[in-house]
């Protein structure tokens, strides 16, 4: 691929998410809180949305400079998007990659679709259990409700 082929400029260190589901980027980077980075700290970052991937056919990407991402965030991340990559970028070259993995069990990052479910009335940490991977399911530690999809809902 020449370089005027990229639809998004390299960046000479940071982080490359790449590999995101079509649509998922801006849902990524307000979890992220990649707006309120980029205006604190200067921090420059760029996000492609449908771009063309030769495996998914249409995909997102987010390069954030000189950054990286906690566990939290990668959690965020696998939840939302679990076939994504993380891409370590130095002196303009990939020095680590590596894909998302779905954690066994995820605490406070989401909240409890059940309005009647201890996490939504009490100070507990909301706890789910990851129980499918396609769709991304979670069950709630607490009161045991499955749930998926549009029913994420993130902390």
């Amino acid at each position: 691929m020449k370089n005027e082929d990229y639809a998004i400029r390299k960046i000479r260190s940071g982080i490359v998410i790449d590999h995101i589901q079509q649509g998922k980027a801006l849902l990524i980077a307000r979890l992220l809180g990649l707006e309120e980075l980029a205006e604190e700290h200067r921090v420059r970052i760029s996000i492609g949305l449908n771009c063309d991937s030769p495996t998914l056919g249409k995909k997102d990407i987010i390069k954030v400079e000189d950054w990286g991402l906690t566990e939290r965030q990668l959690n965020y991340v696998a939840l939302i998007s679990p076939y994504a990559t993380i891409n370590t970028i130095k002196d303009f070259k990939v020095i680590e990659k590596r894909s998302v993995t779905l954690p066994k069990m995820v605490e406070d990052v989401v909240i409890c679709p059940d309005r009647f479910c201890i996490t939504n009335h009490e100070d507990v940490v909301p706890k789910f259990y990851v129980v499918k991977t396609e769709p991304v399911t979670l069950k709630c530690h607490y009161c045991e409700i499955e749930f998926h999809g549009k029913l994420i809902k993130f902390k």
